[in-house]
């Protein structure tokens, strides 16, 4: 008997060690490859250059989101189309990124883009075509103000991530539902946003962080595929049995009229250029005077895009929020929770890092089409009549042809 277990004890092991010395050099390999492309990943984007600039758009501007979304359109521009296999696993290449900012300071609203100082061109080329008027200046970083670290013990704040409620396919509620032919009845998207910012003491800020990064089919987010086969999963639930085992498909006519309007605003994302995005948005006032009545303001201003049967944007693991269950029952731990999410997302935002990751992972991104990116960010109408919006007064013109220079 104890021969027959020595025998199957000593065959388990002999069979246990020639499995781990195969698994093992395996799984050591994968260990090294994964973390030498995460250094190449960090090499490659350590040698990024990127250039930060202010946007100045002309007071009363009568141009709808529009325009803003033919900008997007020209920022596809910078996607790479899939990059090749040893620019990905060998150099750590990635795709870049820009980043979009509104800033709210009791001085005034600015808006702000930052972008490789190899795209500037192409940034600056898509705006002048839409925005002929608006002025691009090079400007400082507006978060190298502020500490490097926050909360302290001067300063308090409030930090947001944002992502979709359903997947992909399903829109946001975009500008065209907004517009009206009349001006009266025209109401802007962001008005909200403009609003709270326009009432900001000296000491607050709101800054707003939409980061955006051009995919595709060939990078491994199919937005159009992702949304026909939602249109597909949809007509098919009108599918009533027909026989022993057999069904039948009604078609669009056996369809509610909610579930075709669904239909067609799915249909219409599909059609326009995807990019994955990161959406941020951080409240800062002094710890003595901080109030969360303009926490409410911020995250309500963001209630505007959502809807039931499309999609919401809702918040992320970013979130400032009060924890799990270890949180609500004891006080300290809360706390700690509470100010770890700040100090991370703040972080985030100054780094303006794309994702969770900043690029150094893959990562299954949310994902808006042009449209709804402009929605989100655009210049104000003239019919947002928020105080303090930074806007220049004159227009720059080119002098007279026969101009005398002597």
């Amino acid at each position: 008997m104890f021969e027959f277990i020595n025998a199957a004890v000593g065959s388990f092991f002999q069979t246990l060690l020639a499995v781990v010395w195969i698994v093992l050099p395996i799984f050591l390999f994968a260990l090294f490859w994964t973390l030498r492309l995460y250094q190449k990943r960090i090499e490659f984007l350590s040698k990024v250059k990127w250039v930060m600039l202010e946007l100045k758009p002309p007071k009363d501007l009568i141009k709808t989101p529009k325009s803003m979304e033919q900008v997007f359109s020209s920022f596809y521009g910078i996607y790479s189309g899939g990059i090749k296999w040893h620019e990905k696993y060998l150099d750590g290449k990635v795709d870049l990124w820009m980043s979009l900012e509104m800033v709210g300071r009791g001085g005034g609203t600015h808006f702000y883009l930052r972008c490789p100082a190899q795209f500037r061109n192409l940034a600056e080329a898509a705006i002048y075509a839409q925005y002929p008027d608006v002025e691009i200046v090079e400007t400082q970083d507006y978060t190298e103000e502020m500490p490097e670290v926050l909360p302290n013990e001067i300063w308090d704040l409030w930090g947001g991530g944002f992502t979709l409620a359903k997947n992909s396919a399903y829109p946001i509620k975009t500008y065209p539902y907004f517009e009206e032919v009349k001006e009266e009845k025209r109401i802007d998207p962001i008005s909200n946003i403009a609003e709270a910012m326009s009432k900001l003491k000296d000491d607050e800020m709101i800054w707003i962080q939409l980061l955006v990064s051009p995919t595709g089919a060939q990078t491994g987010s199919d937005l159009k595929k992702e949304c026909e086969d939602e249109i597909k999963k949809i007509v098919d639930s009108t599918r009533e049995p027909k026989g022993e085992g057999e069904t039948i498909s009604l078609g669009m006519w056996k369809l509610t009229p909610a579930q075709q309007d669904v239909i067609k605003a799915i249909g219409n994302k599909g059609t326009k250029m995807p990019f994955q995005f990161s959406l941020r948005a951080i409240y800062i006032d002094k710890k003595n005077e901080f109030t969360m009545s303009n926490v409410a303001a911020l995250r309500s201003a963001f209630q505007l895009f959502n809807t039931s049967d499309l999609n919401a944007l809702k918040g992320d693991k970013l979130s400032t929020s009060y924890g799990k269950f270890l949180g609500r029952i004891l006080p300290w731990y809360k706390q700690f929770q509470i100010n770890s999410k700040k100090r991370r997302i703040y972080d985030y935002y100054r780094k303006r890092k794309f994702g969770y990751s900043g690029r150094l992972v893959s990562e299954a991104l949310p994902i808006l089409n042009t449209e709804e990116l402009a929605t989100l960010f655009h210049f104000p109408a003239g019919v947002v009549k928020a105080a303090k919006l930074q806007t220049i007064y004159s227009r720059k013109g080119e002098p007279p042809v026969n101009l005398p220079i002597e």
